[in-house]
């Protein structure tokens, strides 16, 4: 199961990227999602990523596929409120697309066009989603039977949800607050590390 982080928009360009080259060992791929960054700005930190040797295939550019084109970054992301996926797939034909869902319908209908993956949420109570009831993994789980394409969770994630999920074939997790609500973000992946570790060798022992 894949570990991804999505970024929240709150720290300048320079401390984001030194947190973002700190944590990349230790996570598979980031969303950048900085909607209060100019372009520029979003440009200048994907420059300063790749010159500092970060594996560019980890990047996934927020909502903009002509900075992806323009950075040679090949992944974006499209909110539930982008363009239609069917539009950008026949614009950019050399990007892959996932789409931000939060329900089956949503999910069945971005695979129709064309997403490369799903991101699906909230799962369970967070701070970033005040007010807003979780959606629990009832759902998820049916859709991860119903649709062949890699499907990602986000929402409220803790270590201790790891179990239950790994059941699924749940493709993987996107964390927020629990990596950049911290004080080390480095530091706030490891329990996650550690769960999945954990799976991986009780797997092996019950073989």
């Amino acid at each position: 199961m894949e570990i991804w982080a999505v970024t929240n928009g709150r720290m300048g360009i320079p401390e984001l990227v030194d947190v973002l080259l700190l944590v990349e060992p230790a996570i598979d791929a980031f969303i950048l999602r900085e909607t209060t960054k100019t372009d520029k700005e979003i440009v200048e930190a994907i420059r300063r990523l790749k010159e500092a040797g970060c594996d560019e295939e980890k990047i996934i550019v927020h909502n903009r596929p002509d900075i992806a084109v323009m950075t040679g970054i090949r992944r974006v992301q499209i909110p539930g409120y982008g363009l239609p996926l069917g539009q950008l797939k026949l614009q950019y034909p050399s990007l892959l697309f996932g789409r931000s869902v939060h329900s089956l319908a949503e999910a069945e209908m971005a695979y129709t066009h064309g997403a490369d993956w799903l991101l699906y949420g909230h799962l369970f109570q967070t701070a970033s989603k005040q007010g807003n009831v979780p959606r629990g993994t009832d759902e998820l789980f049916r859709m991860v039977q119903a649709i062949p394409i890699p499907i990602y969770a986000i929402g409220g994630i803790r270590p201790e949800h790891l179990p239950l999920l790994e059941k699924s074939d749940l493709a993987g997790i996107a964390l927020m607050s629990a990596i950049f609500s911290e004080s080390t973000a480095e530091e706030a992946v490891a329990p996650y590390r550690d769960q999945l570790f954990r799976g991986k060798v009780e797997s092996t022992w019950r073989k």
